[in-house]
């Protein structure tokens, strides 16, 4: 009798014991245990498919059905859905055939969950985390129940559940809080953070915000920790979030641009469409319409290269928006047919009822524009027509405004170039007027007379030879003069004496001069132009000492005042009336003409009557040197 309960109890307990044993896998055991249970403190990438190979060695069909597990969350993370639910459905038939509903069957559950989440079945997913849920009761997995109730907050506020989503999410908190350091605690932060700042969007709790906030700062510092260098990518994306909210922009670009520090651009190109993205609408907040829409063109790279529909004709939208405000007319044309192709496809894909493709749990839902209709567009395409039609007006009218330019400037060439002719054909006219009035040629021919009188009358010749003498330097001046335009003090000053002492003998008058000069003017160094003086003092003496009843006087005075010389030419004469200056004020004018004109300087002269009788003559010229006159010539 014992014998026969014996072999009942053996009979009633083999199948379980060996169930239990068809249904495990030590592999999956210890890859579980080292990815969800395990601190790490450097981090150490796992390669799904590469940890795949492992399992398919195996003959243990769990081992075999976690191979395919590992292969399908690869499809689902490099977004090749088609393939990774043929996966899970060759896994789910693998365990049903063994009827195993072990660790494996658990993560089955919850990639269907991602699979349908990610592809916009909010129903199907949340039916598979309720159900995923029930099995983890089982399990001690706080890893796998986190990314549980994570997911299926997400997946709840997409169908507007948000009580269950918040209750989900208090949940999902302090499961995170106690994971162990690794990728999966850095990832759950990451999602905890960005289930706060929708929520917060939904609710407008500030303390929502703080709390994303600090979740994605808690993510980042362990990234760093455990030097995870991808974990940076999504951690400066979401502390973006705030900054954007707050439309502290600058901030929120120095965000992305640490996030896109981290990215290659071979292997994160869905991170960088979002980050390129998120800079197009920054710049697009800041009226740079130009940063935004070379963003809004990378994003379009990106967007090709990741080969989503839907990511793709969003970042048309953005690309068209960012060329019209940038003035790319031609550009938004041709995106503008680009973009209508890509919504005829994706009507396509809806009415074929293929799933559409989402973004993860990060997707800036602050940014999600609103669809145009079709008669919106239009309105937008005949919009770009017309606009096309303005810019080649517009450039037409350039080319008319720059030929007309081109005409107005050889027309200001040719008039400034005739004006340039007729000052230098005046000032070469004026030059020979001065030549001709270096000495009235009367004064020479009638000094030539009285000295052959003198030479007559005088046996001895001694006047005579005196008189010659100073004729001589006199007509020696004279012609050096022609030579240069500037004479020193001193020389001046000795060619007026000559003069007025020929003159004096010539006309047997009685007058006086005399020179009046600065002590601290330097007679050898300071020049002044030659004739300037000689023609005034020609007029005094020929026809303001005429016939005068007393003795004739001129004075002629230099000063030096800060930058210019001041000379004063004094006679008791007749006056303004008995004087005609008409051959003087004219070699004055043409001297005070070539001088200013030259040499760029504001030369002047005042002639008026003295109270006491005689005239009184002011000359304004500009203290020159002889180092400046001597530069002058050089450059003449």
């Amino acid at each position: 009798m014992k014998i026969a309960l014996i072999g009942l109890f053996f009979l009633a307990t083999a199948p379980v014991s060996f169930g239990q044993k068809k249904c495990d896998c030590q592999l999956v055991e210890d890859f579980v245990k080292r990815r969800d249970f395990d601190a790490v403190t450097e981090y150490k990438e796992i390669q799904l498919l590469k940890e795949s190979k492992v399992f398919e060695k195996s003959k243990n069909t769990v081992c075999k059905s976690y191979a395919v597990h590992l292969k399908a969350v690869h499809a689902l993370r490099s977004g090749n859905y088609e393939w990774a639910k043929i996966l899970l459905d060759r896994e789910k038939f693998m365990l049903d055939s063994i009827h195993c509903k072990s660790i494996n069957y658990l993560e089955n559950t919850i990639s269907y969950g991602d699979y349908f989440l990610r592809n916009g079945l909010y129903e199907s997913a949340i039916e598979h985390y309720n159900k995923a849920s029930k099995l983890l009761a089982r399990q001690d997995n706080k890893t796998l129940e986190a990314h549980v109730l994570l997911s299926l907050s997400n997946a709840q506020s997409k169908l507007n559940q948000e009580d269950r989503a918040r209750t989900a999410l208090k949940q999902a908190h302090p499961l995170v809080m106690v994971l162990p350091n690794g990728q999966n605690k850095v990832e759950s932060l990451y999602n905890l953070s960005a289930r706060y700042y929708y929520q917060f969007q939904v609710t407008n709790d500030v303390a929502l915000l703080d709390s994303a906030e600090h979740m994605a700062t808690f993510g980042i510092e362990l990234a760093r920790l455990i030097k995870y260098p991808e974990g940076f990518i999504r951690g400066y994306n979401l502390l973006e979030d705030k900054q954007y909210h707050e439309k502290n922009y600058r901030k929120a670009l120095i965000y992305l641009d640490s996030a896109l520090y981290f990215t290659l651009p071979e292997i994160h190109a869905s991170e960088r469409l979002g980050i390129y993205s998120d800079m197009a609408d920054i710049y697009l907040e800041l009226k740079k319409y130009e940063k935004a829409y070379s963003c809004a063109d990378s994003s379009l790279t990106y967007a090709k290269q990741v080969g989503n529909p839907y990511k793709l004709k969003n970042a048309l939208e953005l690309l068209y928006n960012c060329s019209k405000l940038n003035g790319e007319y031609e550009r938004a044309l041709t995106v503008y047919e680009d973009l209508a192709l890509m919504r005829d496809s994706i009507l396509k894909i809806k009415n074929d009822q293929l799933s559409s493709y989402n973004s993860d749990l990060e997707d800036k839902y602050h940014r999600v524009r609103k669809a145009k209709s079709d008669s919106e567009y239009e309105q937008d395409r005949k919009l770009l027509t017309k606009q096309r039609e303005i810019g080649n007006l517009r450039s037409k009218l350039i080319t008319v405004g720059i030929v007309i330019s081109a005409l107005l400037l050889c027309y200001i060439f040719i008039i400034f170039r005739q004006k340039n002719i007729r000052q230098k054909q005046k000032r070469l006219e004026v030059e020979q007027r001065l030549q001709r009035a270096r000495i009235n040629p009367d004064f020479i021919y009638k000094a030539l007379n009285n000295l052959q009188k003198m030479a007559v009358d005088d046996p001895t010749n001694a006047a005579i030879a005196k008189k010659l003498a100073s004729f001589t330097k006199l007509m020696k001046q004279t012609l050096d003069s022609s030579h240069d335009d500037f004479l020193t003090l001193d020389k001046e000053i000795d060619f007026l004496t000559y003069y007025m002492e020929l003159q004096r003998d010539r006309l047997k008058q009685r007058f006086t001069f005399n020179f009046e000069i600065d002590d601290h003017i330097n007679q050898s160094d300071v020049c002044l132009p030659t004739m300037i003086l000689q023609p005034f003092i020609e007029s005094t003496i020929e026809q303001g000492f005429k016939n005068l009843d007393h003795d004739g006087q001129i004075t002629i005075a230099f000063k030096q005042q800060q930058n210019e010389l001041h000379i004063r030419i004094d006679d008791n004469g007749k006056g303004l009336k008995s004087v005609s200056s008409a051959r003087a004020s004219e070699i004055i004018k043409d001297r005070f003409y070539l001088l200013n004109k030259m040499n760029k300087t504001s030369a002047s002269y005042l002639i008026r009557e003295r109270n006491s009788g005689g005239v009184q003559v002011e000359i304004f010229l500009p203290l020159i040197t002889r180092e400046m006159a001597e530069s002058r010539r050089r450059d003449d």
